[in-house]
């Protein structure tokens, strides 16, 4: 390594690690320190130890539950190509941590990502000892890389993206991070912009290749899922809010309010994106005028005076298979988005709000083929759902585009497992 890329290095190292000292009181104050928090230190249990040295392995890296879902179909695949070797899948959220544990229970062994401290990735890379490192998403971590690349593991991203509010600022760090991206074997990028984008940061051109959007593989289109097991029965309309932020569920509460007056069936479900919100997001229900009910105490019908909020991860698949109507939240209150291409494989209408700049692309291609509704407020939104309600023609051809948009896109997952055949070591 040059010495003036060990300088940034080091530089880099103890701003991270300041950076981390600042924060720390706001982790306790917040309650999210837990005791992932020493493994992403790096201080890993001599049984991990154990256990990570006794076969070879594949390291996968997905920050939260939107990537640990998408990677669904590389790990499959992984498994069936490279059956002598270990999965193990490095998250960063707790929520993401939590749905990982749960969805690959039986088919990856799942750990804490490392903190981008040197001696934290250190750590890491000596206790997992991975052939080859796969991270999703475009994660770029100097210290990580670095070690990686001096122990010769190849780096492959898959469905890498650059987002608009995002690149202004990879673009001012872009030295640090051309010298990260030089450490890449392979640059599987989910569209062409995106590709010109990591290009223009200095990734090798000839390294970057554009495989698609892994999401739109990665949701079975049959689940078994019952109405009874979410308090539904047949004759039940459910209004689904997906994956809401603060503020969106008392818009869809209005909402509902001014509609079940004259619609006796309809049902409102509330996800919020964040399942420790639960309660005060029931607080906003009781404020409402309407009775609560918690998923994980229900075991009856749901009355038309209640609704249903999900406090526990795993079953957003499952509800938009039994939705009427999808809203997919963090798009009208807060800015970002959410993943629609759930919804859209199980045929549903979908309404979202103006704010989808973290799903820029899969929006656009959703709203050029007629498969999504995009609102400007809460008066739109309204007037969406009910329409959809009033017009089942209307939210069938809706939903049957939505539908017909994932399945022109799918491929991603073929495309990214080639890439990786072509660097993975024999």
């Amino acid at each position: 390594m040059p010495e003036i890329e060990k300088r940034m290095m080091v530089l880099y190292d103890l701003a991270f690690g300041l950076s981390m000292i600042l924060y720390l009181p706001i982790l306790v104050l917040r309650g999210k320190w837990h005791s992932g928090t020493l493994e992403s230190l790096g201080v890993i249990s001599q049984e991990m130890m154990k256990t990570l040295a006794a076969t070879r392995n594949i390291w996968v890296h997905a920050v939260s539950v939107g990537e640990v879902a998408a990677v669904e179909g590389i790990i499959t695949g992984l498994r069936r190509d490279y059956p002598g070797h270990r999965i193990v899948l490095t998250v960063t959220t707790k929520t993401g941590h939590s749905f990982a544990r749960q969805k690959y229970r039986d088919s990856a062994l799942v750990l804490w990502s490392p903190l981008d401290l040197s001696i934290a990735a250190g750590k890491f890379v000596r206790a997992i000892r991975p052939v080859i490192y796969i991270v999703a998403e475009t994660e770029r971590w100097p210290s990580l890389f670095v070690r990686l690349s001096r122990d010769r593991v190849p780096i492959v991203i898959v469905n890498g993206r650059i987002s608009d509010k995002a690149f202004p600022r990879y673009r001012l760090a872009r030295k640090l991070l051309r010298n990260t991206l030089r450490r890449v074997k392979i640059f599987g990028m989910q569209s062409r912009l995106d590709a010109e984008r990591i290009i223009e940061m200095k990734a090798d051109a000839d390294r970057v290749h554009v495989t698609g959007n892994l999401k739109f593989d990665s949701v079975p289109e049959t689940v078994a899922a019952a109405p009874s097991d979410y308090g539904l029965d047949g004759e039940h309309r459910v209004l689904l809010a997906a994956s809401t932020h603060p503020g969106e569920e008392d818009i869809l509460l209005d909402i509902f309010r001014s509609l079940k007056r004259t619609d006796p069936a309809l049902r409102l479900v509330l996800v919020p994106r964040h399942p420790e919100r639960a309660f005060s997001v029931a607080e906003a229900v009781r404020k409402a005028g309407f009775v609560p009910v918690l998923l994980s105490g229900n075991h009856a019908v749901i009355r038309q005076e209640e609704v249903l909020i999900v406090d526990s991860i795993g079953h957003l698949v499952a509800l938009y298979s039994l939705a009427r109507i999808a809203f997919v939240g963090k798009s009208l209150t807060v800015k970002g988005g959410h993943n629609i291409i759930e919804p859209a494989v199980f045929g549903k209408p979908i309404v979202i709000g103006p704010h989808m700049q973290n799903f820029h692309d899969i929006t656009q291609a959703f709203l050029a083929g007629n498969g999504v509704i995009q609102v400007k407020d809460a008066a739109e939104l309204k007037a969406a759902i009910e329409k959809l309600l009033e017009e089942p023609d209307t939210s069938r051809g809706l939903g049957d585009r939505a539908r017909m948009i994932v399945h022109r896109h799918r491929g991603a997952t073929a495309r990214a497992l080639d890439l990786i055949r072509g660097v993975m070591p024999q």
